[in-house]
């Protein structure tokens, strides 16, 4: 203001000393008339101070106004940039905090009405914010309205979208310009956020593909479909370390050069140390656990990648946990295995080899007994043949709970259902069972609830032979659950050493497993009143 209020005085007094300065010529020659000087003197006199000083002060003041202008303009010039960068500097800063396209868009396009002064929405990828102070802005005032795209058409003649203003006013040559270099830059934050957006939306359906899927090939063919969809590669795989020291491709999509096992030599060797491209266009993540387990194969434009490179260790990361977590729940399943034989093997030795022990004694003696006391000869008989049934109801009841586990196929909840009800038709109780309408358990979490749910009901059976069994099971938040098995029968003291280890995995393996998972697991019983069995795993 004060720039702009010197440069008119400036303007002003251009016009008014040259006049000052022709008066003030006029007084000094009307005072000093009573000399004696020639009358062309005097005019001469006059017309050289009364018209040369007022055309040197004219021209002095012009050359000022003039540099006062410049320096004005400038300064109004360096003002808008300075409030175009501070714009734009908003717009970018929008752009890294907001969580979402949608958000950004909003808070966007009120940023640029504020701005601008103008009337402003953006359009983009389908998706329409307006600026809210718009929406309130009187109608007839538009003077100028413009939509400039933020890319050129495509071959259908769609534009991913644009910025729409409507000014009051035509616009000057200079806010035109800043309107096409903010549009581009709306569309480079925009895009920013869109591809942070696909990279949490990729994360996500990682994660939940890691949590909901078991089968290892599945997961792996699952992430890499998620991999390949988010570089927008045409070609990927995994591949796999063998305890050989071979690669073997797993997963593969559009690699069929790559088919057969191999041993890693030259760059296929480092990629197993380090990110790097083994063929053009093509390039290798290794996957790490404490050491390499593979690799991740991402094919596409080389550029494109490298750029990338940084999320797509992220996810071969993801990928190795999935091997890792895989191999893991192998090796379980094998001392899982082992610890079923071994357990088979103690039932075998103290129950079946010491019955079948039994009954060929007795068998010896009724036989002895035949002729001699054929009475007593038949009771042996009767009680070889009580121990065999006994013995063929334990066998089957072995052989049940050795009946493969098939979660998968039935889906968690009703293969509780389909294990409880056989198992209360074999064992002969009268079964009350109450499940939910759904549980979220992460597959572990569901094999160590089912597994202290067989554990459970063989211990009822085989120490309690109970009449009747519930079973409950209830979702506990959004990835919990809570086991109760409870049976009225026999019953026993808890606090007994001789009872703290029945059953195949035992009390104290049952509580080690839910508590490895932030479980936890409670006995209730007294001898003659039965036991219940309440084994819970919190989200």
């Amino acid at each position: 203001m004060e720039a702009a209020s010197l440069s008119r005085r400036v303007k002003l007094f251009r016009f008014l000393l040259p006049l000052l300065i022709f008066l003030l010529v006029l007084l000094v020659e009307f005072l000093l008339r009573s000399h004696q000087v020639e009358p062309w003197i005097r005019w001469v006199r006059v017309a050289f101070y009364g018209l040369l000083g007022p055309l040197v002060t004219y021209l002095t003041l012009e050359w000022i106004a003039q540099q006062v202008h410049s320096r004005e303009s400038a300064q109004e010039s360096l003002a808008a940039a300075n409030r175009h960068m501070a714009c734009v500097g908003e717009l970018l800063k929008l752009a890294l905090s907001a969580e979402n396209l949608e958000q950004a868009l909003s808070q966007m396009a009120n940023e640029v009405a504020e701005s601008l002064g103008a009337e402003a929405s953006i359009t983009y990828e389908g998706i329409h914010a307006r600026a809210a102070s718009s929406q309130n802005r009187p109608g007839g005032q538009t003077a100028w309205s413009t939509i400039l795209p933020f890319s050129p058409p495509d071959e259908l003649g769609e534009s991913p979208g644009g910025l729409e203003i409507r000014l009051t006013r035509p616009p000057s040559l200079e806010e035109e310009q800043f309107l096409q270099v903010l549009t581009a830059e709306l569309a480079g934050a925009l895009g920013g956020v869109r591809a942070r957006t696909l990279d949490m939306l990729t994360v996500f359906d990682v994660d939940e593909d890691l949590r909901a899927e078991a089968n290892l090939d599945r997961l792996l063919e699952r992430l890499l479909e998620r991999i390949l969809g988010w570089a927008q590669a045409r070609a990927g795989g995994v591949l796999l370390l063998d305890p050989d020291g071979f690669i073997r491709p797993r997963v593969t999509r559009g690699l069929s050069s790559l088919s057969q096992p191999f041993v890693p030599e030259g760059r296929w060797k480092e990629a197993l140390a380090a990110p790097g491209f083994v063929e053009d266009n093509l390039l290798a993540l290794p996957l790490k656990g404490q050491s390499p387990i593979g690799l991740l194969l991402v094919e596409g434009e080389a550029e494109k990648l490298r750029q990338q490179l940084s999320f797509l260790r992220f996810l071969a990361s993801q990928v190795a946990s999935a091997v890792r977590n895989a191999q893991a729940y192998l090796r379980a399943e094998e001392l899982a295995l082992t610890e079923e034989r071994n357990r088979i093997a103690r039932e075998i030795h103290d129950g079946l080899a010491q019955s079948l022990a039994f009954m060929a004694l007795k068998l010896d003696l009724a036989e002895r007994l035949l002729i001699s006391q054929p009475e007593r000869a038949l009771v042996e008989v009767a009680t070889v043949k009580n121990t065999l049934r006994t013995q063929i109801r334990e066998v089957r009841r072995s052989l049940f709970a050795l009946r493969p586990l098939d979660l998968e196929r039935y889906g968690f909840l009703e293969s509780v259902k389909r294990y409880t009800e056989a198992f209360a038709e074999q064992a002969g109780f009268r079964l009350r069972l109450g499940l939910p309408e759904q549980v979220s358990l992460s597959h572990a979490s569901e094999l160590v609830i089912f597994r202290v749910l067989q554990e459970s009901l063989t211990n009822a059976v085989k120490h309690g032979s109970p009449a009747l069994v519930e079973v409950r099971l209830e979702a506990r938040g959004e990835r919990g659950a809570t086991l109760e098995v409870t049976d009225n029968g026999k019953g026993f003291d808890p606090q007994e050493k001789a009872r703290a280890g029945f059953g195949g995995f035992g009390l104290t393996q049952m509580k080690e497993r839910l508590e490895a998972r932030g479980g936890s697991f409670r006995v209730e019983s007294e001898p003659g009143r039965g036991t219940k069995v309440r084994a819970e795993l919190p989200y």
